[in-house]
């Protein structure tokens, strides 16, 4: 097995970044390929390994200086050096926010003083979801595979300058048989890039910008041609928007009922990240459905427009959102009532206690998960009287949304019958009168999916 790594070496006395203070770029570089080397004799059981697989795996820029606002794209090359063919994991080049995912690209910005760049990827109030759908593309012999891995949404690129990246990943090859088209069950090597590569950030008008993106735009002027490949033009729209890209991000997110070439929840990351009143009137507009949105009427997206609405908490978002819940499905009352209570307003947090009196049990489960996200001691006495409802899953969902609000650790079983269920709650009383004076629930840290 023959490991090639391609490094791009600095002088001695530049290290403007931090990442190797305490080496030169010589020393550094003889470390690292020993301890490539040594993993490589690990990994082949201390002997040479019966495949013989080469490659060369590298990260570059396409150019040495960009504008600010312009896509950055930075390419991962995989060249198949050797005699014979192996397969690797590949998807649409988004950003994963998931931190245990190990074929992921990783990439590190830095500026000219070493201060890492704030990081725009999106905080999920419901955390990260660490799942990634995988394909596989195979290389034969001779061949190359590239990958376009936009820059932007690992670093807030929004400053003239120049910039360091390092770039990793860490990329098993599996044997692949070309007959069969059957994979090798483990790897047969493992494909290491690490780059340390800069650019620089040129200052840019909107007369300058607009010519540089314009390429992108252009492949949304004929969707009805449906062969051009989009994971590009879609990423860029959606990461980078701007205001004349509203017409184009409103058609994304309420596609076709028969357009399948995105996904309609990025069209809608894409104009909450454009943010202007527009663009939140159009996702108003798709949480309330309706035939006109076409595949936009699906209740799961529908759903995600409600939870966008609730993350951004503008108060003129809950009169329309109350309106929606008396002729509203099921489902679409569960996300309205879980928005309500990221938006602190009365008439949201009326409409929460209301529903708590619903004959509907998914209705007061809504409600109580709803008033959990206020993050108020006020919620704590309703929360303990739901304890006792008719319904199991209610009741559990209560003493869930106490216990996460309060961080106490009374436990209520599924099997729980009623009288366990008063036993819980007294608990929760003698609990909340020895408190009720001090308590002050912890604040979450600001959350949203774009």
């Amino acid at each position: 097995m023959m490991f090639e790594m391609v490094f791009e070496e600095r002088p001695a006395d530049c290290d403007p970044r931090g990442f190797c203070s305490s080496l030169c770029p010589g020393r550094r570089l003889r470390d690292i390929w020993f301890a490539v080397m040594l993993a490589t004799l690990l990994v082949a059981g201390g002997r040479a390994a019966r495949a013989q697989v080469d490659y060369v795996a590298r990260f570059t820029f396409e150019k040495p200086a960009y504008r600010v606002g312009e896509p950055v794209f930075c390419t991962f090359t995989i060249r198949n050096t050797g005699t014979r063919p192996f397969a690797f994991s590949y998807r649409s080049p988004w950003r994963a926010l998931g931190s245990n995912l190990p074929k992921e690209p990783r990439f590190r910005v830095a500026d000219a003083k070493g201060r890492r760049l704030p990081d725009p990827a999106p905080k999920p109030c419901g955390g990260a979801k660490e799942g990634v759908v995988y394909g596989f593309v195979s290389l034969p012999p001779g061949g190359t595979h590239r990958e376009r891995w936009l820059l932007n949404q690992w670093a807030r690129l929004s400053e003239p300058g120049r910039y360091f990246v390092r770039a990793e990943r860490h990329l098993p090859l599996l044997g692949f048989d070309p007959v069969t088209e059957e994979l090798s069950k483990k790897p047969l090597a493992f494909a290491l890039a690490i780059n340390e590569l800069s650019f620089e950030l040129k200052p840019a008008t909107e007369d300058e910008l607009q010519p540089l993106l314009e390429p992108y735009l252009k492949a949304f002027d004929d969707l009805a041609r449906g062969t051009s490949d989009l994971s590009e033009p879609v990423l860029v729209a959606t990461a980078l928007p701007k205001p004349y890209f509203l017409d184009r991000l409103v058609r994304l997110a309420r596609p076709s009922p028969d357009e399948h070439r995105w996904d309609a929840r990025r069209g809608l990351e894409g104009l909450a990240r454009l943010g202007t009143a527009p663009a939140w009137a159009a996702i108003l507009e798709i949480a309330r459905g309706g035939e006109r949105n076409g595949a936009a009427d699906d209740p799961a997206l529908r759903g995600y427009a409600i939870l966008l609405l609730g993350e951004k908490g503008d108060p003129g978002f809950v009169a329309p959102l109350v309106s929606m819940l008396p002729g509203a499905s099921e489902e679409i009352r569960g996300d309205i009532l879980r928005a309500l209570g990221f938006f602190h307003s009365p008439r949201a947090n009326q409409a929460l206690f209301e529903r708590l009196h619903s004959s509907e049990p998914r209705d007061r489960v809504n409600a109580i998960l709803g008033l959990r996200n206020l993050e108020t001691k006020d919620v704590v006495p309703a929360l303990i009287a739901m304890v006792t409802d008719p319904e199991p899953e209610v009741r559990q969902v209560a003493n869930f949304a106490l216990r996460s609000l309060t961080g106490v650790s009374i436990t209520l079983s599924a099997r729980t019958g009623e009288a366990d269920a008063e036993h819980a709650s007294a608990r929760w009383h003698a609990w909340w009168r020895a408190h009720i004076a001090t308590f002050t629930p912890p604040r979450a840290a600001p959350c949203h999916d774009w």
